[in-house]
């Protein structure tokens, strides 16, 4: 029988964990650097926090699997659970003093979410492409990841119902 298999949760090793909290980190990285800041930017990792939204999508994941006849999560599923825990903790801080007055951030997370969701949407090429359509459709996913109530099931859908073609839509400039 493998792990969570039956109806007792049963942890991830830490291997597993550090191995999956590597690659969150590493995700971040990419994004700093996606996003034009400076090589050097000091910036601040809870990994206590992010040790509990990697637990608690682990825990989601064996959820699913139990009570939905042995259904694994597909990847924009596990994604949305992350963009998720990851909005709601807050765990990435742009500690940088020369950025430390700017609006963007403050939206460190919503922007790192958003860049989450994108990246399994686009190719690294690709996701440079900063159209306006583009950009009016990241603008709202970032008002909403700010301003928003979004319950879990609601980012469930939400992610999974984003497609390439959803940022080439036209948007009114309506929030």
């Amino acid at each position: 029988m493998g792990r969570n298999e039956s109806s007792t949760y049963e942890p991830m090793t830490d291997t597993e964990l550090l191995s999956l909290l590597a690659l969150l980190e590493e995700q971040f990285r990419r994004f700093v650097a996606y996003s034009g800041y400076p090589d050097d930017l000091k910036y601040s990792i809870s990994r206590r926090d992010l040790v509990d939204a990697v637990m608690r999508v682990d825990k989601r994941e064996a959820y699913f699997y139990y009570f939905h006849n042995k259904m694994e999560i597909n990847e924009r599923k596990k994604m949305a659970l992350y963009v998720y825990w990851i909005l709601k903790f807050k765990p990435f801080k742009v500690t940088d003093n020369r950025y430390v007055d700017k609006k963007r951030e403050s939206c460190v997370n919503e922007a790192f979410a958003v860049y989450m969701i994108c990246s399994i949407l686009f190719d690294a090429d690709k996701l440079s492409d900063t159209s306006s359509k583009k950009e009016t459709f990241y603008k709202k996913l970032m008002y909403a990841f700010r301003f928003r109530n979004i319950s879990i099931d609601a980012m469930l859908l939400l992610v999974e119902s984003i497609n390439t073609e959803t940022f080439d839509k036209e948007y009114s400039d309506i929030m």
